[in-house]
């Protein structure tokens, strides 16, 4: 058999089953081990198949952001060892923007929880932020100097957006950009609407240093619209479900690779 006929052939199975294991492709398929991983990868790097625990399943669709007071309880242990990592990188004087999300929510009190308890007072970065539970979180719970960028506000996830706020964005010169998505995949991360959009492309023009910041269930949804490339981004930061293969791609792709426990200190 062709390769490409083996690959429509994965492909037809996991379309019938909704997700297969690779012992069940190898037998199936009549090849080894190998092979089978060497043509989920390409259909993975391609977005048609993502990884998950044991073998592969079909990218699901994402139309909508789940609203904010619906993600503010999810993983919150995962979210909180992402922000300690984060937090790591920061250097005392950077400015740092924290995208819209209940992740970099949980950097953001890391952020003030560091500048309070520091002795000297001199980790003192600045934040950016369009999302106004993070501005409310940095003004309340530390002294750090904090903008809020203007725009249109999404009732729904509490944050600014659209061209007034890439706007904004595109005159700073960012040192550090933790980014959120609520899907990515070996393509890059994508986002539902484009007043999204072109606030993400904002943040990848004017950051020197970029990473996303996201637990791994967002991992393999695909949105609309095409946001930002995954080697664009100098790391990722996430949680150690995230699947092994895609681990691998990344690093060959350039992008640090730091998958925290959510046991971590």
């Amino acid at each position: 058999m062709i390769p490409d006929e083996r690959r429509r052939r994965l492909l037809h199975l996991v379309e019938e089953r909704g997700s297969v294991s690779v012992a069940d492709l190898t037998e199936h398929l009549g090849v080894s081990h190998m092979t089978v991983r060497r043509d989920i990868r390409l259909l993975e790097e391609s977005g048609r198949l993502r990884s998950v625990a044991g073998g592969v399943s079909l990218p699901s669709r994402l139309e909508l952001d789940a609203p904010h007071h619906a993600k503010i309880g999810m993983r919150p242990d995962e979210k909180d060892a992402i922000a300690r990592a984060a937090v790591r990188l920061v250097a005392p004087a950077d400015l740092v923007y924290l995208d819209a999300g209940t992740t970099t929510l949980a950097i953001a009190h890391h952020l003030a929880r560091e500048a309070t308890q520091s002795a000297d007072r001199s980790f003192a970065p600045s934040v950016v932020t369009n999302d106004l539970a993070v501005a409310g979180a940095i003004a309340e719970h530390s002294s750090l100097r904090v903008q809020l960028l203007g725009g249109q506000v999404d009732n729904a996830n509490l944050a600014t957006h659209g061209a007034t706020t890439a706007e904004e964005l595109r005159r700073l010169n960012i040192d550090l950009a933790f980014v959120s998505t609520s899907s990515f995949d070996l393509r890059g991360i994508s986002v539902p609407t484009e007043e999204k959009l072109v606030v993400k492309r904002a943040i990848s023009e004017s950051s020197r240093r970029l990473y996303l910041t996201t637990d791994s269930r967002k991992y393999g949804k695909v949105a609309a619209f095409k946001a930002i490339p995954f080697e664009s981004f100098d790391g990722i930061i996430t949680d150690s479900d995230f699947p092994e293969s895609a681990r691998d791609h990344a690093r060959q792709l350039g992008v640090e690779v730091d998958c925290q426990s959510a046991a971590a200190p």
